[in-house]
């Protein structure tokens, strides 16, 4: 195989690395083989896993005493595709009193023949807050996927963390996209994919698997074309990298679906400051939303022509899980990023829908 150096945000969500001496004969029984693109990286071979099978066939090969490792998450059952997306950017903490919290909006009943407006939120996966009270059957505003069982339970994500627990900077980005979401929208629900992991960064394998599951979801696609659920809004907070030169063909595949259904498709621009277009957000079937007001953008947001609107994302107060630094259950943090200008533009797109025999 030839060394070259390893870059671990092109390999796929479902590779493993096997230690010098590894032979094919040593990994077909457990359902491996080498990269068909031979690379290596130092001494350690890249594999490629059958199937999504990279969790057991990984202890199977370690219980033999074969070095076998899991290079980065792994995502079941997904192609191999694993380019690696993601917007990042810093927040702060804000130590606040009682009184000073925002009060919560409340949720009413919609009127009869309307239902609430569903925003898709492709992100951290939404976790507990008291603010949104995850988990409360009088308001159930979060619907985890992953919970769901229509039209199949959306594969999960294994990371050693639990969502919204890892170190990474961008835990709990989703709960704090749907703390403004309820915000600006508080007769919305969310029907939460998770797809990135703490550090923010998605695989481009997970993005399409999310997409197509959603397409089933709704309807749109799939055994259950016609009968589907409700999702009004797709909000996904990540994006390219602004130099990526890959084929986008699949992705803007997976896509289509939603646009032929008149679902709005929301991206953030990205934070790097410059005009360069970034995918998903500068695809024709996608609202490319960056940091400002009117035309004029944040100081970290990108522009130009691609970018259709502008909204706040700059020291947005909001909400993200944990304990806050006075002991209290649920932190207060200021955070700038497109991430949260496309979470507004997605709430101004959520309004309450014709019930047509759903919630």
């Amino acid at each position: 195989m030839v060394a070259t150096k390893l870059d671990p945000d092109h390999l796929s969500a479902d590779t493993l690395t096997a230690g010098p001496g590894v032979t094919a004969e040593d990994l077909n029984s457990a359902g491996l083989s080498l990269a068909a693109h031979d690379r290596s990286t130092g001494t350690r071979q890249i594999v490629t896993v059958d199937k999504g099978q990279a969790l057991e066939a990984c202890d199977l090969l370690t219980a033999s005493g074969i070095d076998v490792r899991i290079d980065h998450d792994y995502v079941g059952g997904t192609g191999f595709m694993g380019k690696h997306w993601g917007h990042g950017f810093t927040w702060s903490e804000v130590t606040m009193l009682e009184k000073d919290k925002p009060v919560q909006p409340p949720w009413e009943k919609l009127p009869d023949g309307l239902r609430r407006p569903v925003i898709a939120l492709l992100d951290t996966g939404v976790e507990h807050h008291p603010w949104i009270r995850v988990g409360n059957d009088d308001d159930p505003f979060v619907l985890p996927a992953e919970e769901l069982d229509w039209p199949r339970p959306f594969p999960p994500i294994f990371t050693p963390f639990a969502p919204g627990q890892g170190p990474g900077r961008d835990a709990g980005h989703a709960t704090f996209i749907a703390g403004l979401i309820r915000g600006a929208a508080p007769s919305a629900r969310i029907l939460s994919l998770r797809v990135m992991n703490d550090q923010g960064k998605v695989q481009e394998s997970r993005v399409l698997e999310a997409l197509t599951w959603l397409s089933d979801y709704a309807g749109l696609t799939g055994p259950y074309a016609g009968a589907g659920r409700p999702v009004d809004v797709v909000c996904m907070a990540f994006g390219r990298e602004p130099d990526d030169p890959d084929p986008f063909d699949e992705v803007e595949a997976a896509m289509k679906p939603f646009v032929a259904a008149g679902i709005p498709l929301v991206a953030s621009a990205g934070n790097d400051h410059q005009a360069d277009e970034v995918r998903p957000a500068s695809s024709r079937s996608v609202i490319a939303v960056g940091a400002g007001f009117g035309r004029y953008h944040a100081d970290f947001s990108n522009f130009g022509p691609w970018v259709n609107r502008y909204r706040d994302g700059v020291d947005i107060l909001g909400i993200l899980p944990g304990t806050a630094a006075d002991g209290s259950d649920g932190r207060w943090v200021k955070w700038s990023g497109t991430s949260f200008a496309a979470a507004n533009f997605a709430a101004d797109l959520a309004r309450p829908q014709v019930d047509h025999g759903h919630v």
